[in-house]
């Protein structure tokens, strides 16, 4: 199931905070054990380096006795001089920390000391005996009881052109006067630390004097702990290295360097948080900074965030309540992002919104005035019945019909049906205005076409420059004198059914739509009414102009047939079948001009 976050701070949190602090703890955790790593290798160079130092003062220890015993060697034949070997030898026994010089002669190939005669008169050339002298070799420390000391043997030997052993030479060196340059190292002080034979035995150890459990002479090393086997194991493949125990930090360090003129190592070991507190102090202090700067950072984001969500609700909130028609203050504009820019956008909107409302209001109280000034009731009298219908594609329009009542004739009345060009508050206007014109004209004095030729002169004073028109039937029944009057400007033709013979007529006339021609003089028609029973119906062109979806046009003779089918109806019921017809041959298409329709029926 995935999470979809419910608010923009839960989105805020899980898409922007969360990965960030995840990502920071990431490279945080990568960058320490960088470090860590670093500071760990410069430990083992410098623990190496102090060892090297060490060993260096031991080997040039070493060194000296056999730099003047390989005088002895000549380059071309390695041969043994008795007179140079014996003036070396009292300079090796001069050599601090030398405590003796053994040397075994070949007894064959030397006279005794007491021997006399030719002899002693041989020649130093005659004295030169081919030996060969091999590789020194340092023996393991002993006490020497002569000596009362503990002595280390640096023996060679002699080889004959046969390579047969023939003698040797030994220097004895003090072993305390030549572990005196580790006794007194720093480090051997304070840390765990061993010298160890080429057989992997302890010759000396800070054991003892650091009171360790591990303490015995010559035990063997790499027996006590993993580390130490693990050391051991290093020691036979590397000269120097560097060997970490289990955890983290580990719980011991150890570090070894192999001496060049002895088969001893030095190893040192040390405690993990010893040997690596500044790694656990730079640990703590990058722990502690890291997360200052964290946090640092998801404060300042959440800040960010939090103003840029805190706006964004306040818009969130002017929406409801602009949704719930409540108009409130202004957002305020305190920035130039994005967020500000959508608070002045939404201000601009609500201003907009508000007069567009209050525009709306305007328009429905218009509508309101311009319905109530439209017949709500049907005309019936003896012999006559009518009435009409409009239909607005806007809120108000510009569609027109009255039914004009006479006092002192109930028998008499006009209908009248108007269509004003265009559509919206303009059109209502002009249509308010035609209508009030007309109704103050029928009432006075004149026949039906000089009513028509006054109103068409009085609108034209408000059209001359606009250039509206509105086009207009009148009709007027009067059963009375038992005829029909009317007077066409501009507007389509009346039509006439007679159900008994089923014709259609119209009833024309010549005329043009008013507020065009001030000086027009419309025609006046009249004709009897008819003995049988008449539908006469009067409309807009909004009504057989309507469209449906592939465009085709209602027509007058769908128009036509309806009123054929339904002429035995009353015309509030023609009209609604005529409504009822349009609306289902329209469909989903919009309405795009105003429907009028007025129905009278005479018998």
């Amino acid at each position: 199931m995935i999470f979809q976050p419910r608010s923009l701070q839960q989105r805020t949190l899980f898409f922007i905070l969360a990965p960030t602090l995840l990502l920071l703890v990431i490279l945080s955790v990568g960058g320490f054990l960088f470090v860590r790593n670093i500071l760990l290798g410069q430990w083992g160079e410098t623990a190496i380096v102090k060892l090297q130092r060490t060993a260096h003062l031991i080997d040039m220890e070493l060194r000296r006795p056999k730099e003047l015993l390989s005088l002895l060697q000549s380059a071309d034949d390695a041969d043994v001089n008795r007179q140079i070997f014996t003036l070396i030898l009292r300079q090796v026994e001069e050599l601090e920390g030398v405590v003796g010089v053994n040397v075994e002669w070949p007894k064959e190939d030397f006279p005794k000391a007491e021997m006399g005669g030719m002899a002693a008169m041989k020649s130093p050339k005659e004295m030169m005996h081919r030996y060969r002298l091999e590789r020194f070799e340092v023996g393991s420390p002993r006490y020497d009881n002569n000596l009362n000391n503990r002595t280390v043997s640096l023996i060679s030997e002699f080889k004959n052109k046969g390579e047969k052993i023939v003698g040797r030479v030994e220097v004895l060196i003090s072993f305390d006067k030549l572990i005196d340059q580790i006794l007194n190292a720093p480090w051997w002080k304070s840390n765990k630390a061993y010298l160890i034979d080429g057989a992997g035995d302890v010759l000396i150890s800070t054991a003892l004097e650091l009171g360790l459990e591990d303490y015995f002479p010559m035990r063997a090393f790499g027996t006590v702990n993993a580390l130490e086997k693990e050391t051991l194991a290093a020691m036979q493949d590397n000269n120097s290295g560097t060997v970490f125990g289990p955890g983290s930090p580990p719980e011991e360090i150890s570090g070894f360097y192999h001496l060049k003129e002895a088969p001893w190592t030095m190893v040192i070991m040390a405690p993990g948080e010893k040997v690596l507190q500044p790694i656990i102090r730079f640990k703590l202090f990058y722990i502690l900074t890291i997360t200052i700067c964290i946090l640092l950072i998801l404060f300042f984001i959440r800040q960010a965030t939090n103003r840029v969500t805190t706006r964004i609700k306040e818009v969130s909130a002017a929406a409801d309540d602009l949704a719930k028609g409540k108009f409130s203050s202004p957002l305020s504009i305190t920035t130039r992002d994005e967020v500000s820019e959508l608070a002045q956008s939404f201000n601009k909107m609500t201003g907009q919104l508000k007069q567009r409302l209050a525009m709306k209001e305007e328009i429905n109280i218009a509508r309101e005035i311009q319905q109530n000034l439209l017949p709500r009731d049907s005309f019936s009298a003896e012999g006559i019945v009518a009435s009409g219908r409009s239909l607005y594609c806007n809120e108000t329009g510009g569609d027109y019909f009255d039914i004009i009542k006479f006092p002192g004739n109930d028998r008499k009345v006009s209908l009248v049906v108007g269509d004003v060009v265009g559509h919206g508050i303009g059109a209502a206007l002009l249509m308010t205005t035609v209508r009030a014109l007309l109704r103050c004209r029928v009432f006075l004095p004149g026949r039906l076409d000089e009513v028509i030729n006054d109103v068409n002169r009085l609108l034209w004073q408000d059209t001359s420059i606009s250039g509206n028109f509105v086009t207009l039937f009148y009709l007027e029944v009067d059963r009375m004198q038992n005829s029909i009057r009317w007077v066409r400007g501009g507007h389509d033709p009346a039509m006439v059914y007679s159900p008994a013979s089923r014709e259609f007529a119209e009833l024309r006339g010549n005329g043009v739509a008013l507020g065009v021609d001030a000086d027009w003089r419309f025609e006046y028609n009249e004709m009897p009414v008819a003995d049988e029973e008449q539908l006469i119906l009067i409309g807009s062109d909004g009504a057989w102009e309507v469209e449906n979806g592939t465009g085709e046009h209602f027509g007058k003779e769908r128009v036509r047939q309806i009123l054929a089918a339904s002429s035995d109806l009353q015309p509030d019921e023609i009209l609604q079948a005529i409504i009822e017809r349009i609306n289902a041959f329209r469909g989903e298409i919009p309405q795009n001009d105003d429907i009028t329709l007025v129905v009278v029926k005479t018998c």
